[in-house]
């Protein structure tokens, strides 16, 4: 079976050379503009009553995008909602409700098509690009998918086609990594079987106390190195959570703690 990305290659020799409006036909969205800057809970009971359906959702920055489908009318809208309130409506394409086909906003042949299939196969939505749709040009689109998904899945960035929307798109992915991990914010670097160890109330403390505290706490030092004019550093290792530290004492007191992640001697 044909893997994705061989899947996408193939559609991109198609639409990469026809650049064309992303949503060509598509009207839904301007019926629902009377819902812009209702609270969000009422234009949601809205919006179902008129026969949408909600498929799908992200966050992003300080929005919140929702994706509507319209078994009907086979049109899918994305919503995007500030403060509590629908800040606005737009169309796009019916692959963001996870959707194959589509009536008026698929219906201009060959491009569009292989547009929304590209979009099909897509890790992003049109809420993860910065101007809130896709690029009507295959080739962009495939870039930014690309980036989004290196960006995504924590991948060394890998610009080889030089292009802006990659660029865009890996960083629109790191961005929504950071999100979708958020609940580990406090445990960043915590593996292995055992709750990850809070030292952040060891900042400020003095040096020989919070070696002290550091041991008590399940870690061993296991290098060290001079930082400036009077201060040192140690990395310090703790198997079981399987955090690796730096700690920067500077004139008698910690300075910093830093999650390193790895180091040779953090194993």
């Amino acid at each position: 079976m044909p893997s994705k990305s061989k899947l996408l290659a193939s559609w991109l020799a198609a639409v990469a050379l026809v650049a064309v409006p992303t949503m060509a036909g598509a009207k839904s969205a301007a019926a629902l503009n009377d819902l812009v800057g209702a609270r969000a809970a009422g234009a949601e009971s809205d919006l179902e009553s008129r026969g949408w359906v909600v498929t799908d959702g992200h966050k992003g920055g300080s929005a919140a995008y929702s994706y509507w489908w319209h078994p009907s009318r086979k049109d899918c809208v994305m919503v995007t909602t500030r403060d509590g309130r629908y800040a606005s409506i737009s169309d796009t394409v019916p692959a963001d409700c996870n959707q194959r086909g589509g009536g008026s906003g698929a219906s201009a042949a060959g491009a569009v098509a292989g547009l929304a299939l590209i979009a099909a196969l897509a890790a992003h939505k049109a809420g993860h690009h910065d101007q809130g749709q896709h690029y009507s040009d295959g080739q962009q689109e495939a870039d930014y998918e690309r980036g989004y998904k290196d960006g995504l899945y924590d991948e060394p960035y890998h610009n080889y086609s030089r292009s802006e929307s990659y660029g865009s798109g890996y960083q629109n992915g790191v961005e929504q990594r950071q999100r979708d991990t958020s609940h580990r914010n406090d445990h960043r670097w915590g593996a292995g079987y055992s709750a990850s160890v809070d030292v952040s109330d060891l900042e400020g403390a003095r040096g020989a106390g919070a070696d002290s505290d550091l041991r008590a706490r399940g870690f061993r030092d296991v290098d060290g190195f001079a930082s400036g004019d009077n201060g040192k550093g140690t990395v310090w290792w703790n198997g079981s959570t399987r955090q690796c530290l730096q700690v920067i004492v500077a004139d008698g007191y910690v300075d910093s703690i830093t999650d390193i992640g790895t180091h040779p001697r953090c194993r």
